[in-house]
């Protein structure tokens, strides 16, 4: 007799005695198919990213070339990006007859994301092919179905999850292709790498490795037919993969040589602007050499990267203990195929410095060959010796498959489960997944070291939260792309309620990485934050309205501020603008603003005291540029206008500010040294007790190593002229070789270099070289017309000691 709980324990037993039975294929097939079913439960909660509008632009811009119009295609910025999978996507947007956003973007990503459950099934056949065991098939599939990362992209990213699936299909293929030996076989391959290519260049890593793999056939064929059926497919295949890239890509169609510019252009991404990268400031250009590594480590579970690592080190190990296998057709020289793809990748963008950003995301096709690492690691024939050594220790009461078993498929078993959790507890904004390697304990110290939304799809949540606590009104948000972007994906009728405005008119702003959110410290109430790991990726900021109300003017919050900071300082400069300093803070302000007034950009340079304290990307040009527009960061009340930024936490020398003018120039421009600024009152202080050397328009001061220059009352007027600074010193070979044959040391400035002005005076302060000086001559002039006033005195030796 058989109790409840026989029959429960025998459950999972009678499951895996089934799937057993079940033909690999029809088993990954209902996988596959429970992920779809999930994906269309799930899709539309998903936004549409930065890119999207851009990628059905060049489909558009490509079936219009096909057609006839040769005008658009050979100017578009885009032309060289392939249309492979764009070009089916159109179709099927046009066969279903789609005209409104949220029809065509949410049949964008089905297809994408049943493309993408596609890929998992080839590399689970694969992965069976290879090991002949179904459950490193199925391990494969799951690990590349179930990456956090890539779950949310196989909805949005119809450049990198299309490039994924391709070259995992051609992965595939190229099995398949040397395990029948046929042309027809290699054709395909060819077709499918070349139209792989036509989406990423980096395809092109297949070629010379199938030939390279065919030269080795032939090197140890000893049948001159065998041999010359090789050269034929090896030959068919190159030619192929060369007329795939032809007809794939009409850009290259007048001219073929076009590839070798587009191949140039896309593996150097023109920059992104900067993001950060371990509490640092790149871009595309200056991304380190760990910048890859880094990204794939932090952003893949810990124990898949477990499992990837010793299923590789087995392969290796494998490869040392019989390498002339790796040499010969078989499991173990594909494997090494596997591997290099995904090691050679990686040190060609190191050493080539090719132009990647957004994490990871241009190589994603790097998780196939990893997957099927990962999957070499359940296989018990590829195991390590240890395994042995333990089976003896336990004196042949457990044996060493088990071991090996347990191990590995309890380190995979763990990997998926917490995979899954991540994908249901960060969905659907899975794309900012990171794992246990960096720090997601401390508040908003995560989004503070690794840029945590490029792909600009939480901004529909954003809309979503607006249109829910607001139900009547009619909504005015600010213009960024991601927003705009996302406004398309909302039903029509909520979609009118939406209305897209500009700073001035604009009662909510929604600020999310890639659309530059707002300063910690900025000005209009935070009302609404989506946050993962304590860190925000989203906020909704409201610069006409206060906390808890509905649409009423809530000018308080800047009349606050304005208040505050213009009763206790004075302005560090005076423009259009006037401009403030409080606790590291600019503040902006201006009376009697009108729309006009501040519609421009604004320039905001920051010159460090120690370079090194540069954003890296910042550091060939010896400022950090922090240029902004008014309306992310103020507002204004009672005709008036007021806006702020945080300043970095690094010491600043000077800061130039100002606005631009449309094609060039500068509306207005004023230059600040903070330091000075915030020191004012204790320099002047410190004078109080002493004697000027010389009493000229300008006070000066001997002050150790500093020559200090004080004018009360003092006006701008005063120091629009270059002072001079004239240093003879005790001995003339103290100076530096290019004043000697002038015996005097010249250290000319602009008072904005070293002064300040502050409550109607005016200060500067200038330091000495560290060699004696006996004598100073100082003044100012203006170029072409001579000296205004001069000084001359006797530095008594003084200099840095």
């Amino acid at each position: 007799m058989v109790t409840d709980g026989g029959v429960i324990a025998g459950f999972p037993r009678r499951i895996i005695r089934l799937c057993g039975q079940v033909p690999f294929p029809a088993l990954a097939a209902a996988v596959g198919l429970l992920f779809a079913v999930a994906g269309v439960a799930t899709l539309d909660d998903y936004g549409i990213s930065i890119d999207e509008y851009a990628q059905r632009r060049i489909a558009i811009a490509n079936a219009d070339y096909i057609m006839g119009d040769r005008d658009a295609l050979p100017t578009t910025h885009d032309r060289f990006y392939g249309l492979a999978f764009e070009l089916p996507l159109l179709m099927a947007e046009r066969i279903l007859g789609l005209q409104d956003d949220r029809d065509i973007f949410l049949t964008r990503h089905l297809l994408i994301r049943l493309f993408f459950i596609i890929g998992g099934f080839f590399c689970g056949l694969l992965a069976y092919r290879i090991f002949g065991s179904r459950w490193a098939g199925l391990l494969a599939m799951l690990l590349f179905l179930l990456h956090p990362r890539l779950y949310a992209h196989s909805f949005i990213n119809s450049k990198d999850i299309p490039f994924l699936v391709m070259f995992v299909i051609a992965l595939y293929l190229t099995h398949r292709a040397f395990h029948r030996d046929t042309i027809g076989a290699f054709v395909l391959l060819g077709i499918i790498v070349g139209v792989a290519v036509n989406v990423r260049p980096f395809a092109l890593l297949l070629l010379p490795a199938v030939l390279a793999m065919r030269g080795l056939d032939w090197r140890f064929a000893s049948d001159p037919l065998r041999r010359k059926n090789i050269l034929l497919t090896g030959g068919v295949f190159a030619a192929a993969v060369l007329a795939a890239i032809y007809v794939s890509q009409p850009h290259y169609w007048e001219n073929p040589l076009r590839f070798i510019d587009g191949f140039q252009t896309l593996s150097q991404h023109p920059t992104l602007g900067i993001s950060p990268f371990r509490g640092q400031f790149i871009d595309s250009h200056t991304a380190p050499p760990e910048y890859l590594p880094v990204w794939f480590g932090i952003t893949t579970p810990p124990l898949m990267l477990l499992l990837g690592a010793v299923g590789a080190a087995a392969v290796c190990w494998r490869g040392l203990r019989a390498p002339g296998q790796i040499l010969r057709p078989g499991e173990l020289r594909f494997l090494f195929l596997a591997l290099g793809c995904f090691v050679l990748p990686v040190a060609a963008i190191i050493v080539l410095e090719f132009n990647i950003y957004s994490g990871w995301r241009h190589t994603y096709f790097l998780w196939p060959p990893f997957c099927l690492l990962a999957a070499a690691a359940v296989t018990p024939r590829a195991g390590f010796s240890w395994g042995k050594g333990m089976s003896r220790f336990m004196r042949g009461r457990i044996s060493y498959g088990r071991i090996w078993r347990i191990v590995v498929y309890g380190i995979a078993s763990a990997s998926l489960a917490g995979a899954v959790y991540a994908i249901v507890s960060l969905h659907p904004h899975q794309h900012i997944y990171f794992n246990l390697l960096v720090n997601r304990a401390d508040t908003d110290e995560l989004w503070q070291q690794y840029e945590m939304d490029y792909m600009g799809t939480p901004p529909l949540q954003g809309l979503e939260y607006l249109l829910e606590r607001y139900p009547d009104e009619t909504l005015y948000v600010l213009a960024v792309r991601a927003t705009y972007n996302n406004r398309g994906m909302l039903p029509a009728a909520e979609r009118e309620r939406i209305v897209i405005s500009d700073g001035w008119t604009a009662d909510f702003h929604i600020w999310s990485d890639r659309d530059m959110r707002m300063d910690e410290t900025a000005l209009t109430p935070v009302i609404h934050e989506l946050r993962a790991y304590d860190s925000a990726y989203l906020s909704i900021s409201t610069p006409r309205l206060v906390w808890g109300a509905g649409l009423q003017p809530g000018e308080d919050v800047y009349r606050t501020a304005y208040q505050a900071v213009s009763a206790a300082e004075t302005p560090a400069a005076q423009a259009t603008f006037d401009i403030y300093i409080s606790d590291r803070v600019l503040y902006y302000v201006k009376e009697n603003c009108a729309p006009a007034d501040a519609e421009r950009e604004f320039i905001l340079h920051l010159f460090p005291v120690d370079a090194d304290d540069l954003p890296a990307a910042r550091r060939e040009y010896g400022f950090d540029n922090r240029d902004f527009y008014f309306a992310w960061r103020g507002g204004f009340f009672d005709g008036n206008c007021i806006t702020q930024v945080s300043l970095p936490d690094y010491p600043i020398a000077r800061i130039r500010t100002g606005q631009h003018i449309s094609g060039g120039g500068t509306l207005w421009q004023a230059e600040i040294n903070p330091f000075l600024f915030t020191q004012f009152q204790e320099i002047e202080d410190g004078l109080a007790n002493s004697q000027p050397v010389d009493g000229g328009p300008f006070d000066i001061y001997l002050k150790g190593d500093r020559v200090v220059y004080y004018k009360d009352p003092c006006v701008a007027a005063d120091t629009e002229a270059r002072f001079f600074l004239h240093l003879y010193p005790t001995n003339a070979n103290n100076l530096p070789a290019n004043r000697r044959e002038h015996g005097f040391d010249n250290l000319d400035f602009s008072f904005s270099e070293y002064g300040a002005h502050r409550g109607g005076k005016c200060l500067a302060s200038v330091a000495l070289p560290d060699y004696a000086v006996a004598r100073i001559r100082t003044g100012q002039f203006v170029s072409g017309a001579g000296q205004i006033w001069q000084a001359e005195f006797a530095a008594g030796g003084g200099g840095r000691p």
